[in-house]
Parts: C-alpha cells; structure tokens; sequence
C-alpha cells in the first residue's frame, strides 16, 4: 500500500472517530443542559410515594342548625403491613394476630384473629398506608399496645374521625349512610371530578364514599380535600425521609343544611310506628286477610316552596351500624324482603294504588276539561246524584259483571262534586269516567291520566336524593309496553271503559309515590305551582361562609283558577269534619280516643282518606291534608296560607280514615297548636334516663329507710 492510500485510510477514521465523539457529546450536552430539569423532577419522581390521610367529612345539620349528622374521633387499631412483614414471618403474623384479638376484645370490642387477617391483607391497602383493624376501641389499649412494642410489632392506636348520629336512628333513610368505594363508584367518582378545579379531591382505594340519601346526593359538597405526605424512598423502597415541603393537610368538607325540621321528623316517626302497632292490633273479620301492618311511610312537605319537613320510612335502621364496617349477615337482614327491606325510602321508592285520594285528580281532571261544569259537561258542579252503593255501565256491550262497580257503601244518598269528595262516593266518580271521559265527545277517555302527569304523577318528582321511583300512571302506551314486555296479557288496544273507571278511584294499575302523593296535593294546596322538592336549603363551608343556597324550584304552574280549586277545596275541607255530610275521617280529629280533639275552626283542614285494595293481603291504609285552610267560619278575608301538607301510606293496615288519618291528625295538632315536643340527642336521652333511675333508687331507699325506723 502506498504512502497516499495510507494516509487516506487514517483520514477517514479520524473522521469517523470525531463524528461517533461528537455525537455522544452533543447528546450528553442536551441531556444535561437542556433535558437537565424535567428528568430531575422525573428521578424524584420515581422516589416520591403519597400517603392520603382522609378529611374529615361536612356536617349535615336541620333547618335551625341542629347536627344531625355529625363527626367522632374515635381510637383505631393500626397496622403498619411493611414493618409488619420486615419483623415477622407469616406464621409468626398469625400468632400475633390472635395475641391482638384477644388484647382487643379484652377491652371491650369483640374482635377475631380472622377479621385483623382479612384486614391486613386486604389488597385496597398500599404498601405504606395504616391499614385499620378495629375502630372504636378504649383509649386505655393505646398505654397496653405501647408498652410492649415487641410482642406488637407494627401496630398503633391512632385517632380517627368517623361519622356518628346525634339523635340515633332519626331521619335514616333521608340521611343514608357511607361505606367503602367500590371499583365502580371509584371509576365514576373519579371520572366526575374535573382535574383543573379539583384534583385534590380524587379518591383513593380505602375511600368511603355516601351510598344512599343526602349523603350520596351531596356527596361532592360533604367530603373533604384529604392531606398527602409524600414520602422519599430508595431504591429498596425505603423510607428516607418525609419530603415536608410538599405535603398538604387535609381539609374539611361542606356542611349541607336540610330543609327538614329534627322536632316534626322524630314526632312523624313516632307517630308512624304507633299508627302501624295500633292497625296490628285491629281484628279482621272473618275470612278477611290478618292486618300485617308492619311497613309505611309519611312525608311532610311546605307547599309555598317545596321543602321537605319531614320524610318518615318503615322499617327503619341504624346509619351507625355501616361506620365500621357492616357484616354481610346483617347487610343481608337490611335488604331482605323477608325483613320489609329495612333500608328502603318507602317515602320515594315505595309504589303504591292511591285509592280514593286520587279523586281529588279525578276532580280536577273533570273540572279542567269540562266533564264537570262545562257547557256540554256530563253535570254542573252542583249537580246531584244518586249514589245507591253500586254502578252499572249503561253502554255495555252485553250485560255481565264487568259492567257493575261496587263499592263499600250501603244505602242511598245524592251527593254533588263536593259531597262525593267528603265522603268519597265511588260511584260519582265511576260514573264521571265510564260516561264522562270514556263516553263524551269533548271528553278524551284518557283525560285523567292527562292530568295526573300535570300533578307530577307518574315520573320522578325531582327530589335532592337518588333512586327515587316515578310509579306508574297506566294508558294505552303502558299496557303496549307490558305486553311487549311479556309482563301483560293485554296490550293497548285493549284498553276499556272498565279501565277508565278503575282508574278515577286510583285502582287499575295506578302507582304513586308517598312524596308524589305530597307534592300533588301541595300543588292543589297552593293554586297550581307543582315543585320539585327540597331537601336541602344551602352548603356552607367550615367557616360558616354560604357557598350555594337552593330556592324553590318550580317545575310548571298550572295556575289553577278558584273555579277549578275551590270545589275540590270544599269537599276536602269537610272530609275531617262531623258535618253534613259527614266526613270520612271525622274521627281521627274528633275523637281523642282514636285521634285528637283538633282545633279545625281556626286552623282548618283539607283532606282526604284511601284504601287500597291488594289482592290476597289486607287494604293499603292512605291519608293526605294539608292546611291552614281559607274557610267561612274564619270569614272569606281570613288570607290563610296552606303551610304543611302530610301523605301518609301504611301497608296491609286497613281503612285511610281509621288506620292513617289518625296519625296525620295528631301531627298536624302538633304543628297547629305549636305543642311539637322537642327532639332529644342520644346523649340528653341518656342523661335523662340515668337521672331517672337515680332518683328511684334514692326514692327506694328512703322508702326501706322509713319502713325500718324505729
């Protein structure tokens, strides 16, 4: 090889060389100069590990500020799984865990070595989290545990906040409960949450998070921002240090205010439960279904802006029993339909027929569309007829007893609207709607339903709470959409004269709500505004500062002109009353014995009573009033507004007027006469019966005293 082509070979490696050390230093200068800072906050990064620490729920408390849902710091038994499985082996665990359970139910909280197991080794827990194995336990643990840190390796007694309930039981189902995130709700919650405003709020695998009532409706405003540690780890996944600088505490959550008053709710309750106890007692007659009586519902609305006062379910259940966790048996008895479901809202998931109360929107229908006063109607409003008990279609095809319609009266009377309203004459109704709606030209057979749906019937009434039902307002369409459904043998086509006629005393498939049956008589109530219920009034924050007030929200306004309202007035105002005719509930405010002496001449009454027939069981017992009421012994000046309409709703209880009406009357004494007793707390109660028992005590023994004195 020559000189030349030696010398070229050596030019091109040296070429060759500067370009490979060219570019690794170009590339080490852009890692170091330009890539320099994202990689280093990557690096920390992947050293960095949060440690959420949960806020502490808001509060939710009555319309005066009374708490009614509170927060309780509590003493918890911790695990530290890592230093737990750095110092022991697994059969040591074991071992341990049964020395922690013993330690643990020693002091007064039954626990087992199988429950701490499941605990520590609940895979929800990261690797650095405190995993709780009992809750609630006596602060004395705290100096045991301590003392022998090598026969406890890992385990604490920590404080925690958890939910606790003031006045026990009162108002469960409007309030619900928490328990932990599921996967789905922590998919959903999370997806809710926009990153930009809110990102502190994510939640976490051992979350809790509200399941039923306000506690889910408002569950975004109740919980907290939770504080994050963030800790430094080596490559062992050690812990260095705490990086404090980057740590946040936690903050609180929202307080909700509730438009329901604590003194009405627990009267209303109480007066449900005795109403139910009281139709147990009833004797059936012979051959007749047993009165059950074991399950119902009461809802107390404000009809001038729709705020719930009170929302009464039974069964009813402990929330407190979810806040360390519920057992799968006892869950299991809570939703058993063998055990009337304690934790259903029956006051808006329970469906029930309306029976006779629904004439009300029967009336309302005829008067609107002309079947009742208008100038081809069937009959003026003070029309009369004769209701002898029963009713025979007159346009039959044929004769046979799908044509005859009874109904419990005996006798004859003529009754117009207001009168068959007072004593809810069936036969006027029936003959409303076989030749009324189903039969009139002006008359569209299924104008009853149209004005059912006015009132809010047959959808959901818009309440702040979730899973409410919207019952059902049979037609046409639905029995199409049975039939298709395979769940009918008729379909719409084969709706007939006998089912319109059912339906004007709410029988033939019709389905309401107890708050549905509230709002529409609150819509009759206050000339025409149907609302969409309120259960909360405003969120306020720790501070006490206001951060969202709910007004009434009006759903339409129907603008019922006083020719339509004040005969449907008129006869539900004598439905409490002994006059002529006599009312159907007369009692329940006449007669202390079943009900009360109620004070109708100033503080009057509209109402109206319902049975509902069920086959094979006992009759659904119904009630609805609400007042004060305009009425001439006040004088037509008098300008009373209704402020307070109550549906009641109980099971296999009986007759409206015997079983539901007095209850409703009894509350609604409370309320009229301002004589509601107040609320007490589980505390005051506790006070009260632990004074009682002393004060006997000391009354006995002064009492043996006296006996062996000389």
């Amino acid at each position: 090889m020559d000189e030349n082509a030696r010398q070229l070979r050596l030019r091109m490696l040296a070429f060759v060389g500067l370009t490979l050390f060219g570019a690794m230093f170009a590339r080490l200068w852009y890692l170091q100069a330009l890539e320099s800072e994202s990689l280093q906050a990557e690096a920390v990064a992947n050293v960095l590990q949060p440690v959420f620490e949960q806020a502490r729920r808001g509060r939710i408390l009555d319309r005066s500020g009374r708490v009614i849902v509170d927060n309780q710091v509590v003493q918890v038994v911790t695990i530290d799984k890592k230093k737990l499985d750095e110092t022991l082996t697994p059969d040591d665990q074991q071992e341990m865990f049964v020395r922690l359970a013993v330690a643990i139910s020693r002091s007064g909280r039954l626990t087992k070595a199988s429950s701490i197991d499941r605990s520590a080794n609940d895979p929800q827990y990261g690797p650095f989290d405190d995993i709780p194995v009992a809750i609630g336990v006596d602060p004395g643990l705290l100096v045991f545990l301590g003392e022998r840190p090598d026969d406890f390796p890992g385990v604490s007694v920590v404080q925690q906040t958890i939910r606790s309930y003031p006045y026990g039981t009162l108002a469960a189902h409007l309030l619900g409960y928490v328990g932990p995130v599921t996967e789905t709700e922590l998919e959903d919650a999370n997806a809710r949450i926009d990153p930009a405003l809110d990102a502190a709020k994510t939640y976490q695998a051992n979350d809790e998070i509200g399941k039923t009532g306000v506690e889910r409706a408002f569950e975004d405003a109740l919980r907290g921002v939770p504080g994050v540690r963030w800790l430094e780890l080596d490559a062992n996944r050690n812990i260095v240090r705490e990086r404090t600088n980057l740590s946040s505490v936690a903050v609180p959550g929202d307080d909700v205010w509730l438009t329901i008053d604590v003194d009405l709710q627990a009267f209303t309750e109480d007066q449900l439960s005795d109403a139910l106890r009281t139709a147990r007692d009833q004797r059936p007659e012979d051959g007749d279904p047993p009165f059950v009586a074991n399950a119902g519902a009461m809802v107390a609305l404000d009809p001038r802006d729709g705020g719930v006062l009170a929302m009464a379910s039974y069964p009813t259940y402990d929330p407190a029993e979810f806040v360390s966790g519920i057992s799968q048996k006892l869950f299991d008895q809570l939703t058993s339909e063998d055990n009337q479901v304690p934790v259903l809202n029956r006051a808006i998931q329970g469906a029930y027929p309306p029976g006779s109360t629904f004439k009300a929107i029967t009336a309302y229908a005829a008067l609107t569309q002309g079947i009742v006063g208008g100038s081809n109607g069937l009959i003026g409003v003070r029309g009369r007829y004769t209701d002898t008990g029963s009713y025979t279609y007159p346009f039959c095809l044929e004769e046979s007893s799908t044509c005859n319609f009874g109904s419990p009266f005996r006798g004859t009377r003529d009754v117009d609207l207001r009168d068959a309203i007072t004593v809810s004459s069936d036969p006027y109704f029936y003959r409303l709607a076989g030749e009324g709606f189903w039969r009139l030209e002006e008359g569209p057979d299924e104008g009853i339903q149209l004005a059912a749906r006015e009132l809010g019937l047959g959808g959901d009434t818009g309440v702040q709470l979730p899973y409410e039902r919207g019952g059902v307002v049979p037609d046409r369409n639905y029995f199409d959409a049975q039939f298709a459904a395979e769940v009918a043998i008729r379909d719409g086509s084969q709706w007939y004269a006998g089912d319109t006629i059912n339906l004007s005393i709410g029988q033939g498939g019709m389905l309401l709500t107890p708050i549905q049956l509230a709002n529409a008589y609150a819509t009759i109530a206050n000339g025409g505004r149907l609302h969409q219920p309120n259960v909360a009034s405003r969120i306020t924050n720790p501070a006490g500062e206001v951060l969202m007030e709910f007004g009434p929200r009006v759903l339409r306004d129907l603008a019922i002109s006083d020719e339509v309202r004040q005969p449907i007035l008129d006869g539900l105002l004598g439905v409490p009353r002994q006059g002529v005719p006599v009312g159907t509930a007369w009692r329940a405010f006449s007669d202390p014995s079943v009900g009360v002496s109620f004070p109708l001449h100033s503080w009057p009454v509209a109402a109206k009573t319902g049975t509902a027939q069920t086959t094979g069981k006992a009759d659904t017992a119904l009630f609805v009033a609400f007042g004060p009421n305009d009425h001439p012994d006040l004088g037509v000046e008098a300008g009373f507004e209704p402020e307070i309409v109550i549906a009641a709703v109980m099971e296999e209880a009986g007759f409206g007027g015997t079983s539901a009406a007095p209850a409703v009357a009894r509350t609604l004494n409370a309320v009229a006469t301002g004589t509601l007793p107040r609320a007490r707390t589980n505390d005051e109660l506790d006070r009260y019966y632990a004074g009682l028992v002393e004060s006997i005590s000391e009354s006995e023994d002064q009492d043996g005293s006296e006996e062996t004195a000389p």
